[in-house]
């Protein structure tokens, strides 16, 4: 039974009610309207979710209580600790923005208007965004809602100072020689295992938990290459499954850096016997304390290391992969296939996507040829 009445208290005009099941099933739901068509149309709409087997209890529950639960359910059992970090802060920014909003009544509108209101970097939003409609996309499969609210466009409005700009990403072709120039002559003893890090990043476009996760039997001496099957995780101190399956990977090292390596392994191990520090996984970055820096320190040296070269301390250890791809992808002999492998990213549009973008000289390049183009 379905009705459309005055709404005897205070509020909207009118109140549309309507029934389904039959019995002990039977449940009603209702909700007001100012317009008499707008709430003809919502009983027409949930008529159809009854006659599709949409679960109405369900669809009834705070967004943030159906989604911590399908994030127990599907996701914590089956992505890394690091990942499911993630989605406990998408939650937090969750509770905040649509804590009081039920399943049913969450709309595009709603949700952009949660995007504008966030404040936070561009890739925070983004993954927000990436975990709603993920959320949402499940609940049209179980038949708690009948579409995805979040299907749609949405505009993802970042907060400029918390987002990072090319110029943070990118180094100047310049300015990583410099770089890479004083990590390649610097004299590394035990203390200095967060600059170490960075030659090893700086030279192979690692992440840093893979080059964390090194071991001394990762480098091949003999064929100067790094093997890449470990992360370590720095949050949680374990080690850990690499982040794709092509993650999983052997790349080449300049000789020099191979035999900075060389001469580490057996200064460390002398080192460390010495002092009666235990390794006995024989990590690479193992410090005098019998711990593997954190990802913080590494990133703290780097900025360090911009400082003492008279530049601004702006990029981040991340900058080096950035860096290293962009020049690779620029180079035509190298192939785009290739550039994804020696990344480890699942797949080339990844690469594509996240990777091709102008080093600072390659914009003066462009812009130059542009100029020709328009004055003939």
């Amino acid at each position: 039974m379905s009705r459309v009445y005055r709404n005897p208290l205070k509020g909207r005009k009118y109140k549309a009610e309507v029934s389904v099941g039959s019995g002990s099933t039977r449940k009603r739901k209702s909700k007001t309207f100012n317009d008499m068509t707008e709430a003809r149309i919502w009983i027409h709409q949930m008529e159809i979710m009854a006659d599709r087997g949409t679960d109405f209890e369900k669809s009834r529950w705070l967004f943030i209580d159906y989604y911590w639960q399908w994030v127990q359910l599907y996701k914590k059992p089956v992505v890394s600790a690091n990942t499911m970090h993630t989605y406990y802060s998408s939650y937090q920014h969750f509770s905040k923005g649509l804590g009081d909003v039920r399943l049913e009544d969450l709309t595009r509108n709603r949700i952009q208007k949660y995007l504008n209101d966030l404040d936070l970097s561009h890739e925070s939003i983004r993954k927000d965004l990436m975990q709603l409609r993920s959320c949402l996309r499940d609940a049209v499969s179980d038949g708690v809602l009948t579409h995805n609210p979040a299907a749609g466009t949405l505009r993802i409005v970042a907060d400029p100072s918390r987002t990072k700009g090319d110029d943070q990403k990118f180094m100047s072709i310049h300015d990583f020689k410099r770089v890479r120039n004083f990590l390649l002559s610097y004299h590394y003893r035990i203390n200095d295992v967060d600059r170490l890090a960075l030659l090893i990043i700086s030279q192979s476009g690692l992440r840093v938990g893979e080059c964390l996760a090194l071991k001394y039997e990762d480098i091949d001496c003999l064929h100067n290459t790094i093997t890449v099957d470990e992360s370590w995780d720095s949050k949680h101190n374990i080690l850990k499954e690499p982040k794709t399956k092509h993650a999983r990977r052997t790349i080449p090292l300049p000789k020099q850096v191979v035999h900075i390596l060389e001469k580490w392994m057996s200064y460390q191990r002398r080192y460390l016997f010495r002092e009666g520090v235990a390794n006995p996984d024989q990590f690479i970055l193992m410090n005098k304390r019998g711990r593997l820096p954190r990802a913080s320190s590494i990133n703290a040296a780097y900025h360090q290391i911009q400082i003492k070269l008279g530049m601004e301390p702006k990029f981040s250890t991340h900058t080096f992969r950035h860096t290293l791809a962009s020049l690779m992808v620029a180079d035509e002999n190298i192939s785009m296939v290739y550039v994804s492998r020696y990344l480890g990213h699942a797949s080339v549009m990844i690469t594509e996507k996240y990777y091709i973008g102008l080093l600072p000289e390659q914009v003066e390049v462009e812009a130059g040829k542009v100029l020709k183009v328009i004055e003939g």
